[in-house]
């Protein structure tokens, strides 16, 4: 079994790094840990300076850390540590110390003068899909295409029956229930799309113009706005820049003339009727944006749909970019970072709010091609979370039907961590921290059903609390609901009280631990041991050091020296067993999940 504590460490965060978020030409201390006979190795630092390998002796030694300096001067930072002793040389990046030369790609990374702002992080987001959260009663419209529902009516399973269905959840129904998402402890509130379109899930926007009349039109957000400062939230929505809907004003405007200046928002293959959309969707006419006026309008400059909404007086802290990964991308057509780079960049030369607004994208798979840290400043984490703690906590049936193809694998431990630090690896620590570390959306089964056991889902929403990364969950996940795929998981909010209390006693516990630890909210992230049932890992900021341990199952007694962990007590956050001594024997039994601050 490895011993992770005996092993040398370095990561991203501000435990090893000075300032994990540098400017430009900026100097930076970074510390690589070095326990035990470690500490006689030679190291050096290896960097690339203009393409070419440069390496730096430490600075000095400092108990059992190596110091370094390092000038932040290229557009991505990489570096990592090579170490000889006795026994051979070894390298240490990304994905841990290894006996091969790597190539750059798990090096370790810092993006000068780009970060998410501190408070991404530092919250806990809740995900609210506008028709099926609360309603006041107040917006119902009639439209041709609307199938209007009763709160407690049954979900439509299948299209088109799915997409129309409408139960009346508005922004006033969010608003006047803000007090329960308050209670949890939350600390901002995520909104699927509030634009007009002609089905329950809005991302077939009809306008960018205006909030949809039937969620309570702009008024309604601004009321909603206002609410979330009183309460001390955040709040934020969606848009989608890889497509409109086919009912959009501008889509409609290139189909009637093909001259116009919208004709050229969208890749027509034979005008009016064949165009590109999103999967061969009809309805989702794709965008070209290597059309500049439609740039303009939607996400380039101070005029666009992007800024008007993050600015006053709607002043929404981000937008969640829909199907950020296919945004730009056409076959051999590939403009993506060049959207998210100009959309970024629309963000930082706002007056007043540059480095005060959030901008992820939606991404299910390896997003480190799409992150280097000047466009998206995060992703929705599927693959480096939602991914590896599924696999090690899902049901092995509803892991199949997940996803396309061959499904999704069941793993042990040691493949959920390996999953889990490549994923890690190959994104720079700015880009890990701005990212939502999530278990499921509207666009998955609900997370309680996925599991092989209720104790499973509750340790699994514990790890993306302690998991680095912003925590995010979707409405409901927290009274117990259940929902065998995204039709089922977008069921109405029951509000008669009819709760599982289980579910809202511990995310309210693990919500509140979370809080209250600076250490979970940007301290970085180190094993302690790895074995097919348990995790242990270790949070550590400048001012606070939490250990963490997840158990599927019960197993062998993990023995920890507290020489090498550096404390001999162990105060549970959240679990019941203080643990003190020479060795800290951890609790055997499982299914658990336990936080203990180290004193």
């Amino acid at each position: 079994m490895t011993n992770y504590l005996g092993l040398p460490h370095h990561d991203g965060s501000e435990r090893y790094v000075s300032n994990p978020y540098p400017d430009h030409g900026e100097t930076v201390e970074l510390r690589l840990l070095l326990p035990g006979s470690w500490r006689t190795s030679e190291v050096h630092l290896r960097t690339i300076i203009d393409g070419e390998n440069h390496f730096e002796k430490p600075v000095t030694i400092d108990g059992a850390e190596a110091i370094f300096h390092l000038t932040c001067d290229q557009p991505i930072q990489h570096y990592r540590f090579h170490l000889r002793g006795d026994d051979g040389g070894r390298w240490l990046n990304g994905e841990g110390l290894l006996n091969w030369d790597p190539d750059d790609h798990f090096d370790f990374k810092i993006v000068p003068g780009c970060r998410a702002p501190d408070w991404v992080a530092e919250r806990v987001w809740y995900q609210i899909f506008p028709d099926r959260f609360a309603t006041s009663g107040r917006h119902r419209i009639d439209e041709p295409w609307i199938q209007w529902a009763e709160w407690d009516d049954p979900v439509e399973p299948k299209y088109p029956a799915s997409m129309t269905q409408l139960y009346g959840g508005d922004l006033d129904g969010i608003r006047e229930r803000l007090d329960h998402i308050v209670d949890l402890g939350v600390g901002g509130v995520y909104l699927t799309p509030v634009f007009p379109g002609r089905s329950n899930h809005r991302y077939d926007a009809s306008t960018f113009d205006e909030v949809d009349p039937i969620l309570g039109g702009d008024e309604a957000l601004l009321r909603l706005r206002e609410a979330c400062d009183d309460a001390g939230l955040k709040l934020m929505t969606d848009l989608t820049l890889n497509h409109t809907g086919d009912g959009h004003e501008w889509f409609e405007a290139a189909q009637a003339d093909p001259r116009s200046e919208e004709a050229g928002f969208y890749h027509f293959i034979d005008h009016p009727d064949t165009y590109e959309s999103w999967l061969g969707v009809s309805s989702l006419p794709k965008l070209d944006h290597r059309n500049s006026e439609m740039a303009r309008r939607l996400y380039d400059g101070p005029e666009s749909v992007v800024a008007r909404y993050i600015t006053p007086p709607f002043n929404l802290d981000g937008w969640r970019i829909d199907v950020a990964n296919m945004t730009g991308r056409l076959r051999d057509l590939d403009m993506n970072h060049e959207v998210a780079r100009i959309t970024r960049r629309t963000f930082e030369r706002l007056p007043g709010l540059a480095g005060d607004r959030w901008l992820v994208g939606e991404h299910f798979f390896d997003a480190a091609a799409d992150t280097p840290g000047d466009g998206w400043m995060g992703v929705m984490n599927y693959a480096g979370v939602s991914r590896p703690v599924t696999s090690w906590l899902g049901t092995e049936g509803v892991l199949l039907d997940m996803s396309p193809g061959p499904g999704q694998d069941q793993r042990d431990g040691f493949g959920m961590a390996r999953s889990f630090d490549v994923v890690r690896a190959a994104m720079s620590w700015t880009v890990t921290m701005g990212s939502m570390a999530l278990l499921s959306s509207h666009d998955t089964p609900r997370w309680r059903s996925i599991c092989v056991s209720d104790d499973a889902a509750k340790i699994g929403f514990g790890m993306t609390l302690t998991l680095p990364g912003a925590p995010c969950f979707f409405y409901g996940d927290e009274i117990g609901l259940l929902g065998e795929d995204n039709e089922q998981s977008r069921a109405p909010m029951p509000w008669d009280g009819n709760w599982d209390r289980s579910f809202l006693d511990t995310y309210r516990r693990l919500i509140g631990v979370r809080n209250g630890s600076e250490a979970l909210q940007r301290g970085g992230f180190r094993w302690v041991h790895v074995d097919a049932d348990q995790l242990v890992w270790l949070r550590e900021s400048r001012r606070e050091r939490v250990l963490v341990r997840a158990a599927r199952a019960s197993g062998d007694a993990v023995s920890i020296d507290s020489e090498l962990l550096g404390s001999d007590r162990l105060v549970p956050l959240y679990g019941d067993a203080e643990i003190r001594g020479a060795e800290l024997e951890l609790p055997r039994t499982g299914p658990r999940f336990d936080i203990w601050k180290l004193d």
